[in-house]
């Protein structure tokens, strides 16, 4: 019962005692293009633009000063050159290789596969594996039938930086007088050509598999 009183006796005094002012608006008096940009969730100069000259927003001068927010929060990694898309004049100039992960493991035990890409014709080579250790042996195999077969040399193979391709794979690079092309690491945008291809792969694998009515296993 005290406590209700209490609350009674606080609910009356801030009825009588609080005022209420009449339904205006209190804004600050700057139109300057600065603070519209802080307004607007640090929306562009052009927007700003475009908005003032279409009645929909007053605002004072044109262009806006060099702001650090924007410059942490809207800053974005500069696109990669296509240097890529210039093809090698000659097979087997250069050897596109990358190695995806299935998401499932198939019947056979496999859950990887690693694609061989030429520069020139666009040849896909692509082999499945149980383990990434496997890579090696793929491309040893592939190295001499491919060399017999058109009797030209391999001479360069662009692969990322995945422990597949280190140790044992660089020894068997210089003992053979290949060149290797390493891209920087996070940047797969480097072997674009073999991820686009195992992409590609994908893609065809599930729209198979999704008009045969099977399982991922397979």
């Amino acid at each position: 019962m005290v406590v209700a009183k209490e609350e009674k006796r606080n609910t009356l005094y801030w009825t009588t005692t609080t005022k209420f002012s009449t339904p205006q608006v209190n804004a600050v008096d700057d139109c300057s293009i600065q603070l519209w940009h802080k307004r607007l969730c640090h929306f562009s100069e052009k927007g700003l633009a475009t908005l003032s000259r279409q009645g929909l927003l007053s605002v004072k001068g044109t262009s806006l000063e060099t702001c650090s927010d924007c410059l942490f929060g809207k800053q974005h990694r500069v696109s990669f050159l296509t240097y890529f898309l210039h093809k090698r004049p000659h097979v087997l100039d250069l050897i596109h290789t990358d190695v995806c992960t299935m998401s499932d493991r198939s019947i056979s035990g496999c859950s990887y596969f690693v694609t061989f890409i030429d520069d020139h014709s666009r040849k896909v080579w692509d082999f499945v594996l149980k383990s990434k250790d496997q890579v090696l042996d793929v491309f040893k195999h592939l190295h001499a039938s491919v060399e017999r077969e058109i009797c030209t040399l391999l001479k360069c193979v662009r692969v990322d930086n995945g422990g597949e391709y280190m140790g044992p794979f660089e020894n068997y690079y210089k003992e053979h007088g290949i060149k290797i092309e390493k891209n920087y690491p996070k940047t797969p945008q480097h072997n674009a050509v073999a991820k686009r291809m195992n992409h590609t792969i994908n893609d065809r694998i599930r729209c198979l598999l999704s008009h045969a009515k099977l399982p991922k296993v397979f």
